[in-house]
């Protein structure tokens, strides 16, 4: 595996850093909090001018057919801004399921629509007091018609399809024919209760396409994780250095310095073993699946850990709601337990050194 970034995936890296400087400051972030839409259009518009709604989608439907090296990139960079946009749901997630699921006439339709930035979709897994197995959601579909409900549903009301997750598979839904209701989220974000009561159907893959997706999209969310933590490390880091008490710097003090050696070592660590998945996706190595849970449930961990080690740091200021501290901290909270938790993330671990021959860990 080499870690070094070629020269394109480090001007894509830097393009993004840039645009997120301009449209995704905290002050930008905190102003979609609560809101229904819940992202900027002045950000989705310039995602998809530089052709990152469609990024990943294969070029026959309108994309660039890049891998998922390069969507480490963009999302080490919208982590480091807690971007809030419906790239992952849409141009992440959504075009997966499109891309795999079988149906060409689906595909044809929407998928140029998503890597355009045109249309957004947006993916009603979740139910109320279920877990993140998707084989275990009770929303059924008889007739071609949908009934369930969907909670922690993103950007619903911006949402032109919803994929919804059933017992039997994966289908597409207008959600103009469904109820929506605001959920509220430790993230404030925009999130959404959508009833669905005999809604018409179309179906566009299996829970194997879905548990194909998912590689790609915790591999997505394990790099967005690694750049948020990196970011809190450097808010973390430039306050231990003016702050200063008893003449002294507190970063001077092992109090602070050992917790934030601690968190830079485990970021790095999050970081080797997301690129490591991200590459073996991208070659086409096996266990990609295995190294994208490990991913995932690291990185998501450790970007709590960094937050709350950033909270102690500023002290009773860093819970205020003015400090940029507790918005990481609360974005990696709910990143955290929600798409794939941990328990579901350590189950999977665990049947891949359990249940093998040989385990996992020691291929």
């Amino acid at each position: 595996m080499d870690l070094n970034f070629t020269e394109e995936q480090q001007m894509l890296r830097q393009t993004v850093r840039e645009l997120c400087a301009k449209h995704s400051t905290p002050d930008q972030v905190r102003s979609l909090e609560e809101d229904a839409i819940g992202h900027r259009p002045e950000l989705w518009q310039q995602l998809a001018q530089i052709g990152l709604t469609g990024l990943t989608i294969p070029e026959e439907f309108g994309g660039a057919g890049q891998g998922a090296l390069e969507n480490v990139v963009v999302y080490e960079e919208l982590g480091r801004a807690l971007a809030s946009s419906p790239h992952f749901v849409s141009c992440v997630m959504a075009a997966g399921v499109l891309a795999r699921g079988g149906n060409e006439a689906a595909a044809k339709e929407w998928l140029p629509k998503i890597a355009s930035g045109d249309s957004v979709l947006s993916i009603a897994w979740f139910e109320p007091d279920t877990s993140s197995d998707p084989r275990a959601v009770s929303t059924s579909v008889d007739g071609g018609r949908l009934t369930g409900v969907k909670t922690l549903v993103p950007f619903a009301s911006a949402a032109e399809r919803l994929v919804v997750v059933a017992r039997d598979g994966l289908y597409l839904v207008d959600p103009s024919a469904a109820t929506i209701e605001p959920v509220p989220t430790m993230a404030r974000d925009a999130s959404n209760l959508v009833r669905f009561e005999g809604v018409e159907a179309e179906r566009v893959g299996d829970l194997d396409t879905w548990d194909d997706t998912s590689t790609d999209g915790m591999i997505a969310l394990a790099a967005y994780a690694v750049g948020g933590a990196e970011r809190a490390l450097e808010l973390t880091i430039e306050y231990a250095k003016e702050r200063v008490q008893f003449d002294r710097p507190i970063g001077s003090f092992q109090g602070i310095a050992h917790p934030i050696a601690d968190m830079a070592t485990e970021i790095e660590g999050s970081k080797v073993v997301t690129y490591e998945a991200a590459w073996a996706r991208a070659a086409g190595k096996p266990g990609a699946d295995v190294l994208a849970a490990m991913a995932k449930y690291q990185a998501a961990d450790t970007f709590k850990r960094t937050t709350k080690v950033g909270q102690q740091v500023f002290g009773g200021v860093g819970f205020t709601l003015e400090i940029d501290m507790q918005l990481y901290f609360r974005r990696a909270k709910q990143l955290e337990v929600t798409w794939w938790d941990p328990a579901f993330l350590e189950e999977r671990i665990a049947r891949a050194e359990l249940d093998a021959q040989t385990p996992f860990v020691g291929l």
